[in-house]
């Protein structure tokens, strides 16, 4: 998510509206997931938010609010345009317990959205030789969005390093995974890494490694990123992204030409997870090859996101 000059092109290492909402399929609401079933291989839930309370759970997330940390780079380091707030017209738990985030154009032509993360106290990390699960239920967009409608609407569900909040300018030392990224009505996912030095460094700062992949627009999809550190050295540690069960990205130490101080920022250090719509900004221009959001842009429920559940497992 953080993207700090125009994100002009991603390192693939693996191939991989106003108004109510137009997704009512009986059929997608039953795949729902209230509590996700701890995998076999998983011996702990060490995060879940299940959405299950009448509103957002400050007990789990807190509020971004505004247009930058206190210290922080300004538009939150990525050119976004939106001011972040708590309204529930921007951010609210529906009557079917989920999470969802609305990004509205205000009556004066100025942007707001939503955007939190987890507290301090829910921070975690995948073990010394052990695996770590971190996963969501999503739903993006509309499946009937006219084109150019959604230009700078830009949805994600990341991690940063927790060490960000002793030091809002660490920024990509601390280690950034986006698990899912989505913007301007694409139906793609993006899936990138930051981290070490910038510009350049060994994540290809400020691009970021990784990927993109098919991801529908509408539909609930079950989104996942795997750490995996049960091996016998460093260097054969691996992140792996899937969408809906299917692998569709992984990053390796070579990935980063085996700099184990960037790779542990991504595998091995403490992490907090960010739910968020952003609105213009240096990524979205940049698929776009224009700045967004452009007078097409429309906000409202069928431009946001809805989140079932979140949850992280460890071994």
């Amino acid at each position: 998510m953080v993207n700090f000059t125009l994100l002009t092109a991603l390192a693939v290492v693996y191939s991989t509206v106003q108004g109510a909402p137009t997704n009512n399929d009986a059929s997608e609401l039953a795949k729902r997931v209230a509590a996700p079933v701890r995998p076999s291989a998983y011996t702990k839930t060490v995060f879940l938010d299940n959405f299950a309370l009448k509103t957002l759970d400050t007990t789990k997330w807190t509020y971004d609010l505004g247009t930058s940390y206190t210290g922080g780079p300004a538009a939150w380091g990525t050119g976004e345009i939106q001011t972040y707030t708590k309204s529930t017209n921007n951010i609210l738990i529906t009557s079917d317990s989920t999470l969802r985030i609305i990004p509205r154009k205000e009556t004066s032509g100025a942007w707001t959205s939503a955007r939190i993360e987890t507290k301090a106290a829910s921070d975690f990390a995948c073990p010394a030789g052990g695996r770590l699960r971190i996963q969501a239920r999503i739903k993006v967009g509309a499946t009937n969005a006219a084109a150019g409608t959604e230009d700078g609407i830009w949805p994600a569900f990341w991690m940063l390093g927790s060490a960000l909040r002793s030091n809002y300018q660490s920024w990509p030392g601390v280690g950034e995974i986006d698990i899912m990224e989505t913007m301007n009505g694409v139906a793609k996912a993006y899936q990138v890494v930051h981290c070490g030095t910038a510009p350049g460094g060994v994540c290809n700062e400020f691009n970021g490694i990784g990927g993109n992949s098919k991801m529908t627009r509408g539909v609930w999809h079950t989104i996942q990123l795997d750490i995996d550190r049960k091996v016998s050295k460093w260097t054969d540690e691996s992140l792996t992204w899937s969408i809906d069960g299917v692998a569709t990205l992984q990053v390796k130490p070579s990935s980063l030409q085996n700099n184990q101080t960037a790779w542990n920022s991504l595998a091995a250090t403490k992490k907090m997870i960010l739910l968020n719509v952003a609105v213009g900004g240096s990524f979205p221009n940049a698929i776009a090859g224009s700045t967004t959001p452009n007078a097409k842009t429309v906000g409202g429920v069928n431009a946001g996101m809805d989140v079932d559940y979140v949850v992280v497992w460890s071994t």
